[in-house]
């Protein structure tokens, strides 16, 4: 007969260890408790100790009375597990498949352990301890996460920096959160600041006041069109922007618009925003060169608005961005706005506002907050570049999927749970 011995610190473990190792035929012999010690001998931990055989075969021959269902090494880990011989004898009965009291008191006890070893039950009761433990586990792993964070900000204060880690996680940069985290613990008095609704809504009003919104669209002059052009990075969105801008004024507000385009790079650029045009109802010119641009603008002098979608630009392409330059002066517009993607990283987002602000920004548009897993760079680009937001694209319909930028609204976006 194979013998072997398993150490583990609950018996759910060990039974998993001798299922594993010996297979559903094996034999629990003797179970007991033993106590090691680690740390030079200065601590000592309790283990639960197995000792089980495999190859042993059960006589049938000269049946005994079946031994009490409370002193083998089965009822001990029923005992460990369910708290008590009635369950013991209730789950021993099951797992040796006993249909009547007559037929569970002929089993012999090996017979006994190793249909035990074999039962559903105890599998149940091997699960349940080990999604016990690695619950713990998570809980465990998280509280050291938190604490060595913690260590890296010992500025925050205990009361909230769970919602400094929060901002942090959206992604909102570390001396903003800071700052924000602070004003609260400034302002407030200590009995609030465990009311977990009460802060986030001193959350939403401290961001809030770091978002400043230049409004929507609205025409300055009395006479002439007022001009408004988008530039920024390609992929960005420029052009559906274009598109919702333009249906709104023409459609809601009753605005004559025009459109100019300078994206002849793209296949079919022309050809997308023509049919927007067509739809809404509005004049298109396309301009290749500064005099084309010139007379564009000149040509549409009886529009309320002029919209100008630029050809996309590499933040680090510097003959395109001066191009891009040429193209602002000979249209002299009235706005200049940065479209810039809520989906860029950081990086390329700060990238596309340093190099976009030596063309002309006057005020920013963040696009794409649908498909943004978190909002909190909106908030960075916003502070890095000091200028006003005017709006925020939620999907792709138009012309509904535009919102005016409300600092409140930007606000509960960047404190929304991390997707």
């Amino acid at each position: 007969m194979n013998l072997q011995t398993f150490r583990a610190a609950t018996m759910a473990d060990a039974l998993s260890q001798v299922k594993r190792e010996m297979g559903t035929d094996a034999v629990i012999l003797h179970t007991r408790t033993v106590h090691t010690r680690f740390w030079l001998g200065l601590r000592s931990r309790e283990l639960v100790e197995i000792t089980a055989g495999r190859g042993l075969r059960v006589a049938d021959r000269h049946p005994r009375r079946a031994p009490s269902v409370n002193n083998g090494p089965a009822a001990y880990a029923l005992h460990a597990r369910h708290g008590g011989p009635e369950a013991a004898s209730r789950l021993t009965t099951a797992a040796a498949g006993a249909s009547s009291p007559a037929k569970a008191t002929s089993i012999n006890p090996l017979e006994n352990s190793r249909q035990l070893m074999q039962s559903s039950v105890v599998e149940g009761i091997i699960m349940k301890d080990l999604t016990r433990e690695v619950g713990s586990l998570k809980t465990l792993l998280n509280d050291l996460l938190r604490e060595q964070k913690h260590k890296q900000a010992p500025s925050i204060p205990e009361e909230l920096f769970d919602h400094y880690n929060a901002l942090v996680q959206n992604e909102v940069c570390e001396d903003t959160a800071a700052e924000v985290i602070k004003n609260i613990y400034r302002t407030c008095r200590p009995e609030h600041l465990s009311n977990v609704s009460f802060v986030r809504e001193k959350l939403v009003e401290q961001i809030e006041k770091l978002i400043p919104v230049g409004g929507p669209l609205v025409r300055t002059k009395s006479v002439g069109p007022h001009v408004v052009a988008l530039i920024g990075p390609t992929g960005v969105g420029k052009t559906t922007t274009i598109a919702k801008l333009a249906a709104n004024l023409k459609l809601r507000e009753k605005h004559k618009v025009g459109l100019i385009t300078l994206d002849t790079y793209r296949i079919a650029a022309v050809d997308q925003l023509k049919k927007y045009a067509d739809i809404i109802g509005a004049p298109l010119r396309v301009a290749g060169s500064a005099d084309d641009m010139r007379a564009a603008v000149s040509a549409m002098h009886d529009c309320d608005f002029i919209l100008i979608d630029t050809a996309g630009r590499s933040p680090s392409d510097a003959m395109k961005l001066n191009e891009l330059k040429g193209f602002l002066a000979a249209a002299a517009p009235d706005e200049v706005h940065l479209v810039v993607s809520s989906t860029a990283s950081q990086k390329c987002a700060e990238m596309a506002v340093r190099c976009f602000t030596d063309v002309r920004v006057d005020k920013l548009i963040f696009t794409k907050i649908d498909e943004a897993p978190t909002v909190g760079g909106v908030l960075n680009v916003m502070r890095k570049m000091n200028k006003s937001l005017s709006y925020i694209t939620t999907g792709q319909d138009v012309p509904d999927d535009i919102e005016v930028g409300h600092g409140r609204r930007v606000a509960e976006l960047i404190l929304r749970p991390v997707r």
